[in-house]
């Protein structure tokens, strides 16, 4: 375990970051992530993935954008320093479709900056049958 001193510029990180994706700023994420990335959104919907690099992962979040409708709601973050750890509500509205539901992301941090990531979504059919 770290100390809270060397955990927090990677909270800071990931509160920044949320608040850029929740404004459909991805240029403000892209400069939060390592250029080599690794990203996985589990399940079976086009937005199900593995993604490597900045350019794949925002091109899969152009494609969650929905409207500019999603939003990451974070609930608890718990970090050791190089992990952190987000239980969360994610929102979104489509055509006749709407997401409101809880999930969990996770990151690792290198150098201030996301080397990997996994959402992993708590209810993975209704993930699913909303981005599909």
């Amino acid at each position: 375990m770290t100390d809270a001193s060397a955990e927090r510029p990677n909270v800071t990180a990931y509160k920044r970051m949320t608040a850029a994706f929740n404004n459909n700023d991805l240029s403000a994420v892209e400069a939060l992530v390592h250029p080599e990335m690794v990203y996985s959104i589990p399940g079976n919907s086009p937005l199900a993935c593995n993604t490597r690099g900045v350019t794949e992962h925002v091109s899969v979040l152009r494609r969650a954008l929905s409207a500019g409708t999603l939003r990451l709601e974070p609930r608890a973050v718990a970090t050791d320093g190089e992990f952190l750890f987000v239980w969360g509500r994610v929102t979104a509205l489509r055509p006749g479709k709407a997401l409101d539901c809880e999930h969990c992301v996770m990151y690792k941090f290198s150098e201030g900056k996301v080397v990997e990531g996994r959402t992993i979504p708590l209810d993975l059919n209704r993930f699913d049958e909303f981005w599909s």
